[in-house]
């Protein structure tokens, strides 16, 4: 089952009202904004009841097209926030916004090029930490993170590259951090209010505090066929975090 993971909360005694967990693996693929991206109906299975099979008929897919000046790039099952900034991609890196619940974990991505050959893809994450507040949230995506290492991409039968899942562990991996140094932070780029919220945290990963992915990156890379020179391009996508 193709995992839609935002991120993981490992609490000790109190959990987050809004089931994080849950929330990743019921990955809601209804998106009511248009944008650049083609979008096809499920086709609902003819075996389920009445009202499985009417949810299923108003649920869509969406898929995120990315244009590079070379080659474009295509994944499956993806919505985002800023569909605007696909359209002028001249650059060889592109960042892009998910929506709540999105992931290209587990996901299929196209590639469709004349000018490179010997495409090859690859993948890899980031952590970072967030103090939730019941809805609001403060994330410390410029502070301290965790990089994985690059995993090189296999293709299906079709010619798709096959994205990398995490399991839950590789989403909580985060640096060592004194709760010290968390206050400090917190307070610097939330605010008082939100230290009041860590006085009898233990951890960074205990709630209201989270460790969890905030982005993903894919590297494309290939040989131009009119020059026979490496190209690279990179594509991050950043998560939503909190809840």
């Amino acid at each position: 089952m193709k995992r839609r993971l935002a991120f993981i909360i490992l609490a000790t005694g109190t959990f987050c009202s809004c089931n994080i967990p849950v929330m990743q693996q019921q990955k809601q693929n209804l998106k009511q904004t248009e944008h650049h991206v083609n979008r096809e109906a499920n086709v609902p299975d003819q075996q389920i009841d009445t009202i499985s099979t009417a949810k299923a008929m108003n649920e869509t897919k969406s898929n995120t097209t990315i244009k590079f000046n070379d080659l474009v790039v295509s994944i499956q099952d993806l919505a985002i926030f800023n569909p605007e900034k696909l359209d002028s991609a001249q650059r060889d890196t592109i960042e892009v916004e998910a929506e709540v619940g999105e992931s290209i974990e587990g996901s299929s991505i196209s590639i469709l090029s004349d000018h490179i050959s010997d495409l090859r893809v690859e993948q890899r994450y980031e952590t970072s930490a967030t103090i939730m507040n019941e809805g609001p949230h403060c994330d410390l995506t410029e502070w301290k993170h965790f990089n994985s290492g690059w995993k090189s991409l296999k293709q299906n039968a079709n010619g798709q590259f096959l994205c990398a899942e995490y399991t839950d562990e590789e989403h909580t991996i985060f640096p060592g951090v004194s709760m010290e140094e968390l206050e400090q932070k917190v307070k610097e780029q939330c605010g008082e209010e939100w230290v009041k919220l860590l006085v009898k945290v233990k951890s960074p990963t205990e709630y209201p505090c989270a460790i969890g992915i905030s982005r993903y990156f894919l590297r494309i890379t290939g040989i131009r066929k009119d020059s026979g020179k490496k190209t690279t391009k990179l594509i991050v996508l950043k998560t939503p975090m909190g809840c």
